[in-house]
């Protein structure tokens, strides 16, 4: 690799642009060969001076390298990117002319419904999910968009803005061409422009002739931008408690080391008058006596002395430690937003209750892909007399019990027959295909005869009475207090 004065230049004025170790930052071609420093690391005053004056390129490579470095920043952002379980209904929007009935009709939802399931729109919304919450904004282009295929290419972060809307509300893309400067290698370089749309490559091509700017627009055909919030990394505020309980834990793990060891004081005791009652190489061997004793224990030094002593212990801080960590700890949740519930919850109440405000804020990029994905299946497969609606649900894996209960409620009264399957991970698609394969071919609708429910059943006068018993983690805390209290008063 050259290493010559001019390239360290270029590295050095460029550092902030050139991809880190371990991982992609976005921020250039992933089979480019860079030299980089293998050692950056933060101070604490780095990271404040960044998150305050830092340019937005700064903050996207510190976000990035704290996530590479695991921990809490990474548990946070992995959390809330995974999250939804991004279940999605699919509604066909006929007018007032048309009718679900007509065989048109029918093919063109059949269409819709074979093409998306070629996709694997979990972990695509995934992808973006975690680009957006480390990046602040997740960019990315239709390499090649057709009834037939969705390709997607992420796009380098640091080479792409958004300052403007199209008539949709959506964010349009605006990528510097100078990206393909930084890849090195020629051939990679055309690797690299054949994999973008055409107009990509042309315009590279114009700009290398000096016809136009680097900065070209991407048409709303062809972009994908999804800004979360301010469109700045919106975790980058933890990162400051993060250090400073790192410290901590540091100052305490040495701390218990000290307070682990422990020393013998041997007392070589006077007479009355002030003679010695042992000689000196008497107390020696006493002393050396006790070291042999004491020697397969690292953590005990003994002393040997004709002086006074009253005593040499250690200082025994540890609940005081215990609740300076668990503050600190508290405080890396409070600043990012989350509770710690989460990940070590204490009660059921206060979890649920944050469940729902994480659940809300993912929603807010969860609408987004609903109103793109929607635009883009109106785009391939809508007509003037009928048009598609993508819509991801509010389905979480820690709330789909509940939202099974509440929609097969609301199936009974007439409401969606989907919701129920669609919460249990049963799509559209396979949900028609396991009826038919019920009914059709393995005739289980006339072998098993389905129970009885609440509303077709009579009553029973000698059953019991009163609302089903609740599970253990859906009590509320005054609940349980409740049953301990008469659990006491029944020994």
């Amino acid at each position: 690799m050259d290493r010559s004065p001019e390239w360290l230049t270029l590295y050095k004025k460029n550092f902030d642009r050139l991809p880190k170790e371990g991982i992609d930052l976005g921020l250039g071609y992933s089979r480019t060969k860079y030299w980089y420093e293998r050692n950056f690391d933060y101070t604490k005053e780095d990271i404040e001076d960044i998150m305050a004056n830092g340019t937005i390129e700064q903050q996207i490579v510190l976000s990035r390298r704290f996530y590479q470095r695991g921990g809490f920043y990474r548990n946070i952002i992995n959390y809330y990117c995974t999250l939804l379980k991004y279940q999605y209904v699919i509604i066909p929007n006929v007018g007032a002319s048309q009718s679900l009935k007509n065989r048109a009709n029918q093919r063109r939802y059949y269409s819709v419904m074979k093409y998306l399931s070629k996709i694997n729109f979990r972990d695509l919304f995934i992808q973006w999910s975690q680009r957006a919450l480390i990046d602040g904004t997740y960019y990315g282009i239709f390499g090649r968009l057709d009834k037939d295929n969705f390709q997607v290419i992420t796009l380098p972060t640091a080479y792409c803005r958004t300052r403007y809307k199209d008539l949709n509300n959506n964010d349009i893309i605006e990528f510097n061409l100078t990206y393909f400067d930084s890849i090195l290698d020629n051939e990679m370089r055309k690797e690299a422009l054949s994999a973008y749309p055409r107009f990509i490559s042309s315009a590279y091509n114009r700009y290398k002739k000096g016809k136009i700017s680097s900065w070209v627009i991407i048409p709303g055909e062809f972009g994908i931008c999804f800004v979360f919030m301010d469109g700045h990394p919106y975790f980058l505020n933890i990162i400051p408690e993060i250090l400073d309980y790192d410290d901590t834990v540091d100052t305490e793990k040495e701390r218990d080391e000290d307070e682990i060891n422990k020393i013998i004081v041997q007392h070589i005791p006077h007479l009355n008058d002030g003679i010695l009652l042992f000689e000196p190489d008497e107390a020696a061997a006493m002393h050396q006596a006790s070291v042999n004793m004491m020697k397969g224990n690292p953590h005990v030094s003994v002393l040997t002395t004709y002086a006074d002593v009253d005593a040499i212990v250690a200082r025994n801080s540890a609940e005081t430690a215990t609740n300076t960590l668990e503050r600190m700890l508290n405080n890396i949740y409070y600043n990012s937003g989350t509770s710690s519930e989460i990940f070590a919850a204490r009660s059921n109440l206060t979890l649920e209750t944050s469940l729902r405000k994480d659940l809300s804020m993912m929603m807010t990029l969860a609408d987004k892909y609903s109103k793109f994905m929607s635009i883009v299946l109106n785009r391939l497969f809508g007509n003037n007399g009928m048009s598609f609606t993508f819509k991801i649900l509010p389905l979480s894996y820690y709330n789909q019990k509940e939202f099974q209960e509440e929609s097969l409620q609301l199936a009974n009264s007439g409401y969606s027959f989907l919701l129920p399957a669609l919460a249990m991970d049963i799509n559209q698609t396979e949900l028609n295909d396991l009826k038919s394969l019920e009914n059709d071919l393995l005739g289980l609708r006339e072998q098993l005869i389905p129970l009885q429910t609440s509303y077709t059943q009579s009553s029973d006068s000698e059953g019991e009475v009163g609302a089903p018993e609740k599970d253990a983690e859906d009590l509320s805390p005054k609940t349980e207090a409740n049953q301990e209290s008469i659990g006491r008063q029944g020994e």
